[in-house]
């Protein structure tokens, strides 16, 4: 009973060691550490989902959009029929009736398809009182002395009046993602019951509803993006061609990226300054040729290859990297595309290429990198 007592006695009057600043500072660096790591992966976390989210939006677009170009290739096949058999057009060389065909067929599709508002309105003309632009023209075909009207897509008008009557309602100029939405609300209505409040929103207040990805951004349409690079749907021009001349392409004067004047000095007609790509592209229309241009050649050297259309999220950094339109002197946008006489050429612009590096994170239809 003694012993006992004593050990007793002697554990409770033994001091007790202190921990030692070194221990604390370890200590805290674990928690630190352990703090870093779980927000570092409830970050990795919730981007994934919302990357997940995102690509399940897209694809639905890209589903969309896939029946929408079906409807065009049968119309591809009336339009032909139609100039063929025309008392005007069927005396002319059948590489001309291929060329007005594809014509008519482009200027449909950018009539009802527009990937700009510069491809709604004419940003040549002259402003109203309001600064609000007149409506584009329908374009006219000029070969040989032929001159026919392509004739006007009603939905170029609703385009149009929707600009005006968001520009009159809220004193902005409406963003061109709003363009997706009212291709997709006219031409493949059905498909928007499939769509969840939280994927549609008004991201910039101009009164009309754009598709949004999952961090909130506008998601961005190009109906033909011809330099866009890695894609695994469409021939990657830029990679036939050995890349692009400059790897980081700063902003060059007038607000264009270096290796846009890479592109441009190939693609206008007449003008085979760029071998490389001269090379690729005659590949590209010889391995994947444009459906809506049966040409074997022409004029220009390049016909034209299948394009097939790019929907896009700018990803987590909210930023997009992709050349989507030209900019002139006023701020406006412009396409040199829809000037009247000029016969449509999707391949004369380079849409869809990158610049800096804000693209790598994009996620979009073409299945490259973080795509499905």
């Amino acid at each position: 009973m003694k012993n006992d007592q004593w050990q007793l006695r002697i554990t409770a009057d033994t001091p007790r060691r202190a921990f030692t600043l070194v221990e604390l500072l370890v200590v805290g660096a674990i928690i630190v550490i352990l703090v870093v790591l779980t927000l570092f992966i409830m970050n990795w976390v919730a981007t994934s989902a919302r990357e997940t989210r995102t690509r399940a939006t897209i694809q639905k677009l890209d589903v969309a959009m896939q029946q929408i170009f079906v409807a065009y290739e049968r119309e591809f096949a009336i339009i032909r029929d139609k100039v063929r058999t025309d008392p005007i057009f069927s005396t002319l060389p059948e590489e001309t009736q291929q060329k007005i065909t594809a014509h008519f067929i482009r200027d449909l599709m950018r009539m009802e398809m527009p990937q700009s508002w510069a491809e709604v309105y004419d940003s040549a003309g002259t402003p109203n009182a309001l600064g609000i632009f007149p409506k584009l023209e329908p374009i006219t075909v000029t070969l040989g002395g032929v001159s026919g009207a392509v004739g006007e897509s009603p939905l170029l008008n609703y385009y149009w009046q929707a600009y005006e009557q968001a520009y009159l309602a809220t004193g902005r100029k409406p963003g061109r993602a709003a363009l997706l939405f009212l291709i997709i609300q006219n031409l493949n209505p059905e498909v928007l019951e499939s769509f969840h409040g939280s994927e549609v929103a008004d991201t910039d207040g101009d009164g009309l509803l754009e598709f949004v990805d999952a961090w909130g951004n506008p998601i961005h349409f190009l109906r033909w993006a011809p330099a866009f690079p890695g894609s695994d749907i469409q021939q990657d021009i830029v990679r036939m061609a050995g890349g692009l001349p400059n790897p980081s392409p700063g902003v060059a004067s007038a607000g264009r990226h270096d290796n846009e004047e890479w592109w441009r000095a190939r693609t206008a007609p007449f003008a085979p300054r760029e071998p490389r790509l001269q090379d690729a592209m005659q590949r590209a229309s010889a391995q994947h040729p444009d459906p809506t241009d049966e040409r074997i050649n022409a004029v220009e050297g390049v016909v034209g290859w299948f394009l097939y259309p790019l929907i896009y999220s700018a990803g987590a950094d909210g930023r997009y990297g992709f050349a989507v339109e030209s900019i002139d002197a006023g701020g406006l946008p412009v396409s040199p595309t829809v000037n009247p006489g000029y016969i449509l050429n999707p391949f004369i612009l380079p849409y869809g290429m990158p610049y800096d590096s804000y693209h790598f994170d994009n996620i979009h239809n073409h299945r490259w990198q973080r795509s499905f």
